[in-house]
């Protein structure tokens, strides 16, 4: 019977559906069964042999036999537990992952609400308190609109340098910023970018929405890029940026091309000076430890805002790509703690299955930038203006990414039409920040992320750094 049993979930596991073996990985209450089952389990199977050996001993044994005999048994039985306790341990560090980081701590659309909906917004920050800053700054500002039906997933990267953002009207930012989120008498001040705006909360937690979590500088922020998009927004995950390189460590590396120039590591102080960089990564195909990872992801010297931008829509794309669930599993006490220790979300454990089960053949990413690469027929040059941003454009712009049509008034060519690409499943894939692809007509079109990463080069992204750090 217990034979049984095991043949039967060894069935389960090599039959059942990618989606479906993450979809019950995800089930604490599976898991808490599991870790249970495979402790008796193992208590079962160690006692079987513990039985056998003693009926099967001869009663009259030479001594050494004896020893010969039971160190047999006792090797048999440790043969049984160590696999059978690891496999608990698994069930087990999964379970807390899931309880500690997605424990539900409300804030977000209810269950109900959000398995019915379909479209989910997630809101994604990176942020980073940073040496010589005030205030924790969100460097990374991405939302995830993905369709609960097809899997389809558009990125809306919002830079970081974005001047004068809105708030909904009639909230007290929109009346203490009328014209947005500017210091008139201080206009070169990074303290007024969208980054900053957490921070700002964080120093005056009275004028931030009391919702819809208990992070005063999240509610704010939250509600200027949901006003800005027109996306409502469901969830956040957040990453410290520290962890994000323990992250790029846990799952082994990542490999990306980092294009025809290396990168600077470091080279600008907090205020904007250059200084001599601590190092470079090399041009062409590299495999990134998570410091290289981090400083890929962050540099600003000898490029800009935008094209750090790309290289980070880059590497989410090389780790989808690259990363197996077999590559977590061998690695998963590694990314649970560190998991663990720098995300925080209020995305509920009971959604994921729903989230994990788009994973399959028809899950693509697709990205759209709020940055000069985006042509704006409303500007004087035909560009995308992040220090007057147009909000009535920007949404005109999610919507038609959403709808998966051009632009009103846009030229229609192939490249107009949205694109995407479909997860391949070859670890081999990388992430290019080269210049070797030609680059893609502009388009106000989402681009799939291969396509956008193929057509990052160190030089052919528009735009200035901006002001502030």
């Amino acid at each position: 019977m217990f034979l049984l049993v095991v043949a039967a979930l060894l069935a389960f596991g090599f039959t059942a559906r990618r989606t479906t073996l993450l979809e019950t990985a995800l089930s604490t209450t599976f898991l808490t069964i599991a870790a249970v089952g495979v402790l008796l389990a193992a208590l079962a199977w160690i006692a079987i042999i513990a039985r056998t050996y003693a009926l099967a001993r001869p009663r009259v044994m030479p001594t050494a036999q004896k020893i010969i005999g039971t160190g047999c048994a006792a090797l048999l039985c440790m043969t049984v537990a160590v696999p059978f306790g690891f496999a608990a341990d698994l069930a087990n560090s999964q379970r807390t992952l899931l309880n500690t980081v997605f424990g539900g701590e409300g804030g977000g659309t209810s269950v109900a609400d959000a398995i019915a909906k379909p479209r989910l917004n997630v809101l994604l920050l990176g942020s980073d308190a940073g040496e010589g800053r005030t205030g924790t700054r969100t460097d990374t500002m991405m939302v995830a609109s993905i369709d609960t039906r097809s899997g389809r997933t558009t990125l809306f990267g919002l830079p970081r340098n974005i001047q004068r953002a809105e708030f909904p009207p009639d909230s007290p930012m929109a009346k203490k910023f009328p014209n947005g989120f500017h210091d008139p008498k201080d206009p070169l001040s990074g303290n007024y970018l969208l980054n900053a705006v957490y921070a700002y909360a964080e120093a005056d937690p009275a004028i931030a929405p009391s919702g819809p979590t208990s992070d005063p500088g999240l509610n704010l922020l939250q509600s200027s890029i949901s006003y800005m998009t027109g996306l409502p927004i469901d969830y956040y995950l957040e990453i410290n940026m520290a962890g994000f390189s323990s992250l790029i460590d846990a799952v082994g590396g990542v490999t990306v091309d980092v294009g025809p120039d290396p990168i600077p590591i470091n080279g600008v102080t907090a205020n904007g000076q250059h200084v001599r960089p601590d190092g470079y990564i090399q041009p062409g195909v590299q495999t990134l430890n998570g410091e290289d990872a981090l400083w890929f992801a962050r540099s600003r010297r000898d490029s800009n805002d935008y094209q750090r931008m790309g290289r980070q829509r880059c590497l989410i794309q090389a780790v989808l790509t690259q990363k197996s669930p077999a590559d977590l599993l061998t690695r998963f006490q590694d990314v649970a703690q560190v998991a663990t220790d720098n995300i925080d979300t209020n995305l509920p454990q009971q959604v994921l299955p729903q989230l994990v089960s788009l994973a399959g053949d028809g899950f693509s990413l697709e990205s759209v930038s709020f940055d000069p690469n985006l042509p704006d027929p409303n500007e004087n040059d035909g560009k995308f203006n992040t220090s007057r941003p147009d909000v009535d454009y920007m949404r005109e712009v999610v919507q038609a990414a959403i709808d998966g049509v051009p632009l009103p008034g846009s030229e229609p060519s192939s490249s107009a039409a949205p694109s995407s690409t479909t997860r391949s499943g070859s670890a081999s894939a990388s992430a290019s920040a080269g210049a070797s692809a030609a680059p893609q007509a502009e388009t106000a079109a989402p681009q799939s992320l291969a396509d956008s990463c193929a057509a990052v080069s160190a030089g052919d992204t528009a735009g200035d750094l901006g002001p502030g750090n």
